[in-house]
């Protein structure tokens, strides 16, 4: 098995010219880019005597995008370390909650954030990068005299947590680089390809798009923020074949392409590759106006579990609600109550097993005892599972609201009411409830200008739902508060309202 940075290494020395990244006006090859990591590598060695500090060597990245923070990560992995990327937009607190917990050896941060970290004890470890002045890229430089292994911990990302305060999870070497065959297999990646994913890279799905790419030694396109017109004008100008994107990516790129009144399509894009939200059946239609070749794969996972199943064309052509089949190298079971195996049509909780599993969280026991069991793994999400094997995403087991004894799952009466024209954003969960034992109560966020009675909005629900399933309260609210991550939190909805959930 070739290591993350040996991969590049190799295209280095086999195609050096070839370029690795396209970032925004700069053009870096393959050469440049494994030097740039050997330059990185030697600077975080010279800071060797801090790597015994912290319960573990980790590299924390505070970076907005750029090739100089790729080249920092695959340094770090490079030498053994592990690299804990940190976003910038985090409040204040979660970033010195964050930092305080992971003691990073060292901190390689772009110089406009240095004043977020000015009383934090990390200060005097730190590598302040310029992004506005590009790195030279000198001459030969010497290998460093330090490696790593497959089974070496290399990649600390954060999910939002139910909290709000981000928690680290865990990823080997090796499952990534196992996931990168799968992901190939089912995606049609190959060497010539140009990926671009726009987000932010402190996101796994950028992240990942970016190495993928460079460990297969194609050509990765980066951009310093998402901009809708940037994006257009690359897939413009450049044969990009893959495109990674969120549906709301999608619906903006959409907005600037009808705004500009433009016909064109790009001929190159052969896939769309998306994770996060679902993608409505509206917004799936306009796919082909704007990339006329292209396939939309949807895959369903999670930062703990990896690729856990995905919808192909195919799949999206003949089951759309469906969150697809199971990914390459992933074994799935639906488990129920009792703990046995959930009939065709059933409900059960989705236990995965695959090569890709995380490591666990980092300095969480307990927690990470809740996701992994044995060789299983559950992030808590419900499915069922239809005849021809296509699964269907119920909800979060912690979500379900129990309503005079029935199991009634939010994410079902979520879907519905943001159908609703009025309705801008909405969650449901169940308050405490002498009579039902839970009330299904829908609190919504109306657009600008828009108006809904409660009894339009629950009779919307009977439309589509089941009696039981409508709910029995509505309560108006002008905003909802967030995860880290930029989705509602039902932990902080109970404290923001004085509700018992």
């Amino acid at each position: 098995m070739m290591l993350l940075a040996e991969a590049v290494r190799m295209h280095a020395a086999q195609y050096p010219q070839k370029i690795a990244i396209f970032e925004d006006v700069r053009q870096i090859s393959y050469g440049q880019l494994y030097n740039g990591i050997k330059v990185a590598a030697h600077e975080l060695l010279a800071r060797e005597d801090d790597f015994g500090k912290g319960s573990m060597p980790l590299v924390g990245l505070l970076m907005t995008n750029s090739s100089t923070m790729i080249e920092y990560f695959l340094a770090a992995t490079k030498i053994g370390l592990c690299a804990a990327v940190f976003d910038p937009n985090w409040s204040d607190k979660n970033l010195a909650d964050v930092i305080r917990e992971c003691e990073p050896c060292v901190l390689v941060i772009d110089v406009e954030l240095l004043p977020r970290i000015q009383n934090l004890p990390v200060l005097s470890r730190v590598i302040p990068i310029d992004v506005n002045e590009p790195r030279p890229h000198l001459g030969e430089v010497a290998e460093p005299q330090r490696s790593s292994a497959e089974e070496s911990l290399f990649y600390m990302g954060y999910t939002s947590g139910t909290t709000g305060r981000p928690k680290g999870f865990l990823r080997t070497q090796k499952s990534w680089i196992d996931s990168f065959s799968y992901a190939c297999e089912a995606f049609g990646h190959d060497v010539k390809d140009h990926v671009f994913a726009p987000g932010s890279l402190v996101y796994s799905l950028t992240l990942y798009a970016a190495i993928q790419t460079m460990y297969i030694g194609g050509s990765f396109h980066l951009t310093s923020k998402f901009r809708a017109e940037f994006v257009l004008e690359t897939i413009a100008s450049h044969p990009i074949t893959h495109l990674y994107l969120v549906p709301t990516m999608f619906e903006a790129l959409y907005k600037e392409f009808t705004t500009r009144g433009s016909v064109s399509v790009s001929p190159t894009v052969r896939s769309l590759i998306t994770s996060g939200d679902k993608w409505t059946a509206e917004s799936k239609r306009k796919v082909t106006q704007l990339f006329e070749h292209a396939g939309l794969y949807e895959f369903y996972g999670a930062s703990e579990l990896s690729f856990v199943t995905v919808l192909d064309p195919e799949g999206n052509r003949q089951k759309p609600d469906s969150i697809g089949k199971p990914f390459t190298g992933v074994q799935i079971s639906l488990r129920k109550v009792d703990n046995t195996e959930a009939e065709e049509g059933e409900v059960g909780q989705v236990y995965v097993k695959s090569p890709m599993i995380f490591a666990g969280y980092y300095g969480n026991e307990e927690e990470t005892k809740q996701v992994v069991h044995g060789e299983w793994a559950t992030v808590g999400d419900l499915a069922k599972r239809d005849s021809e094997g296509y699964l269907y995403l119920v909800g979060r087991k912690k979500n379900m609201i129990i309503s005079g004894g029935l199991n009634i799952y939010p994410e079902e009466i979520e879907k519905v009411l943001s159908m609703h024209d009025p309705i801008e954003e909405v969650a449901v969960v169940g308050i405490t409830d002498p009579y039902w034992g839970q009330k299904v109560t829908a609190l919504v966020k109306l657009r600008a200008g828009a108006e809904a009675s409660d009894d339009e909005i629950v009779s919307f629900c009977r439309r589509e739902l089941a009696s039981y399933k409508c709910p029995k309260e509505i309560i108006r609210v002008k905003a909802f508060p967030y995860t880290t991550s930029g989705k509602i939190s039902r932990a902080k909805i109970s404290g923001l309202l004085g509700l018992e959930i």
